[in-house]
């Protein structure tokens, strides 16, 4: 137990077009010479709603408005999003040693 590592998960809040708060979880975030892309979770704090939890993981691009705030966009492009997607979600898989699987087409 004393070499448990306690878990300490980065939180964001986003507020959607409604005005509504919402708690995300930042699983990874990549960075390129051009832009900055984020891997993210709805948060859950309930231990049991994260074990028996399917979460969604949503990739978004990163992007600042005139006055410094950083806001959240999803990525457009399809192709640039399949790249990221794939970078992101290798990381994530590696970081929480986890898989996340395809749906089928």
């Amino acid at each position: 137990m004393e070499n448990e590592e306690l878990y300490m998960p980065d939180i964001i809040s986003v507020t959607d077009d409604d005005g509504n708060e919402i708690e995300f979880e930042l699983l990874e975030r990549y960075e390129t010479d051009d832009a900055v892309y984020v891997a993210i979770t709805e948060y859950r704090d309930d231990a049991e709603e994260i074990v028996e939890g399917d979460f969604e993981v949503i990739i978004l691009k990163v992007f600042e408005d005139e006055n410094g705030d950083e806001y959240l966009e999803e990525i457009q492009d399809e192709m640039e999003y399949e790249q990221v997607s794939d970078i992101l979600m290798a990381k994530v898989e590696e970081k929480y040693d986890v898989e996340y699987f395809e749906p089928e087409q």
